[in-house]
């Protein structure tokens, strides 16, 4: 789905713990970051070396769980012009509305100092070196985005689109399938899915 909607052949990188059963397409790299604990305790732990070596100033981060259904390639460019700006953090999708407090312009919206879920893992492109400042050790995912207080009032400038850059099915939450999100995805989509044995 990725290299459906996509505008181009980017490059992916996806990190993980084994390999994908099924073969990823020819654009698309897996790294090791080491095995995976029962717990998921050394995600963070796990993530450090790997973000402390990428030469990139900023990436695009995407978890397993979302499946895109299509780009805004527009927004997507002005997304990628506000990182290159410097700005620390532009989410990809529009979420979580009552944290906005300005408008940084006539696409995006800015996400309030005092917010929680400011380390969202909501598709976004993200400033290598703000993600690192908060990859704190020992900590599950699910730990990771619910820091709430150490991002707070820290100047970071984070920005949400006022429309989807990227629409997503968000297909698993807390480790539960959600056929509300899969409703969403096409049946060509859902099918060539199925084909690889994901469902």
């Amino acid at each position: 789905m990725f290299n459906k909607y996509w505008p181009s052949n980017a490059e992916v990188t996806v990190v993980g713990y084994s390999p994908p059963s099924f073969d990823l397409p020819d654009n698309f790299e897996f790294v090791s970051v080491g095995k995976q604990s029962e717990y998921g305790r050394e995600w963070t732990t796990a993530l450090i070396p790997y973000f402390k070596q990428l030469p990139d100033e900023y990436f695009m981060l995407m978890v397993e769980d979302f499946y895109i259904l299509g780009v805004d390639e527009s927004l997507l460019h002005k997304a990628e012009k506000h990182m290159i700006e410097g700005v620390e953090k532009v989410h990809l999708i529009n979420f979580n509305r009552r944290s906005y407090k300005e408008e940084k312009d006539v696409d995006f919206n800015v996400w309030g100092q005092d917010a929680n879920y400011r380390l969202s893992l909501q598709p976004a492109f993200i400033r290598r070196d703000h993600f690192l400042r908060y990859l704190v050790p020992g900590k599950d995912i699910r730990e990771y985005e619910t820091t709430f207080e150490a991002p707070m009032n820290d100047g970071a400038q984070i920005l949400v689109p006022k429309r989807d850059i990227v629409p997503i099915a968000n297909v698993v939450t807390v480790g539960r399938l959600w056929p509300s999100q899969i409703a969403k995805i096409k049946k060509e989509d859902l099918d060539a899915i199925k084909l690889i044995g994901l469902f």
